[in-house]
């Protein structure tokens, strides 16, 4: 795993800047990590765009997978998690039929949100950088992340990053999704 914690340096178009410190979140974040993911749902224009994931889901992602904060000014600005390259539910490998020795070789970029006061920092993009180094660093060969079709922004983050898109499906509380790939 890279050095963690880290402090960085984040502008907006406008020159503001933040100083963001990214972290390992451990259990002790999973109040924090739920609140951001509900308030996020409220303020968005359409609710379906995101599908909050369960308590259970965070917390078994704080202790088996990788899931990173970043702090600003004391609280959390924006949350992402990976699941590892490991046989789960949660391994979109699965839901493209891929075979469970492939499976082992993709990990699952699950979840990326960022606190509508931090937008326009660039955190999703540091985001994906940092979930794909730790994927290399774990043996990863594929990354996989789903989309809503109508979330324009991280859509389009996603794909100016690699990522294609392999397939289109109902999966979190069967709303439609693109699954998206990008090989490491």
């Amino acid at each position: 795993m890279s050095d963690y914690p880290k402090t960085i340096t984040l502008s907006r178009s406008s020159g503001q800047e933040e100083v963001f410190l990214i972290r390992r979140c451990t259990e002790a974040d999973l109040f924090d990590i739920m609140e951001l993911q509900y308030r996020i749902k409220e303020n968005l224009p359409d609710p379906g765009l995101y599908a909050v994931l369960e308590e259970e889901g965070v917390h078994e992602s704080l202790c088996e997978d990788y899931c990173f904060g970043a702090y600003c000014r004391g609280r959390l600005a924006g949350f992402t998690m990976m699941v590892a390259n490991r046989i789960s539910p949660r391994n979109y490998g699965a839901y493209i039929g891929y075979p469970e020795e492939r499976q082992r070789q993709c990990v699952t970029m699950e979840l990326s949100i960022v606190d509508d006061e931090f937008r326009g920092y660039g955190l999703q993009k540091v985001f994906v950088s940092l979930r794909e180094a730790e994927a290399r660093s774990a043996g990863a060969t594929e990354a996989l992340v789903s989309i809503a079709p109508d979330n324009k922004y991280s859509l389009d983050n996603i794909i100016s990053s690699g990522y294609e898109i392999v397939d289109t499906r109902p999966l979190h509380e069967g709303a439609v999704r693109h699954i998206l790939s990008k090989k490491l």
